[in-house]
């Protein structure tokens, strides 16, 4: 809009600006052509003392309300978003530990260990995911939030649980049981913003994270000693 055209808009088409600044150029010029047709519908009615600059004034000092409520509105709605995206990505995160824990008693084999070390972590231990795509309909792809602190040997029992998972799915034939399917994972260079799980053994930490964490931090981890190896055996080490 150019101000050497005219106003910015018309009583027909009254328009003001939220999103910039109260006393915008925009939101003058509306001021005005709001104050003319104010006056020219009341003037009598609330006396001869009202002038263009007056009522132009007083209507800027109600864009400012207008702008505040709308602008606090804007953060309340960002805000509600934000919690049921967090909302989603905890319940995402409990039935990934739900599933990996249910997976770990199927497989007799490897249940002690398998069992032990999702239990160990806990919901909190699991890694959470964010989608791009989030609260919208579709389908959405999830990108796995990388636990820094976490050691590659735990991570990759977790990623076999989800394999066995989804092979008891298939039940050995070509048709999945029913059921939900998982949501699709894919790892990325996100980071998680997550403390690490506090009173683990100290091989379920990644070994250069925790060597480089001063003697507080290590203190306040309260690691236990070595949990025994974490080799996945060489049936399931695929």
């Amino acid at each position: 809009w150019d101000s050497k055209h005219g106003p910015c808009c018309t009583v027909e088409d009254f328009r003001i600006d939220l999103e910039g600044l109260p006393r915008s150029e925009w939101n003058k010029s509306a001021a005005l052509v709001f104050a003319a047709e104010y006056l020219r519908r009341h003037r009598g009615h609330q006396g001869e003392n009202l002038t263009l600059e007056y009522v132009s004034q007083a209507w800027l000092t109600h864009v400012m309300a207008l702008r505040t409520r709308y602008k606090d509105k804007q953060r309340d709605d960002l805000d509600r978003k934000e919690h049921k995206a967090r909302n989603r990505r905890r319940q995402r995160k409990h039935e990934l530990y739900s599933r990996r824990l249910q997976t770990a008693y199927e497989y007799t084999e490897i249940k002690d260990r398998a069992v032990a070390i999702v239990e160990s972590l806990g919901q909190d231990g699991m890694s959470s995911d964010e989608s791009d795509h989030e609260g919208h309909r579709g389908e959405a792809t999830y990108h796995i939030l990388d636990k820094d602190w976490r050691s590659k040997q735990v991570t990759s029992w977790l990623r076999m649980l989800d394999s066995l998972h989804l092979r008891l799915r298939y039940n050995g034939k070509w048709q999945a049981t029913a059921g939900a399917w998982p949501h699709f994972r894919m790892t990325s260079l996100r980071e998680s913003k997550g403390s690490p799980v506090k009173g683990l053994p100290t091989d379920f930490y990644c070994r250069n994270w925790y060597g480089a964490q001063n003697t507080f931090v290590k203190e306040q981890l309260q690691a236990k000693n070595q949990s025994g190896t974490l080799a996945i055996p060489s049936q399931y080490a695929k």
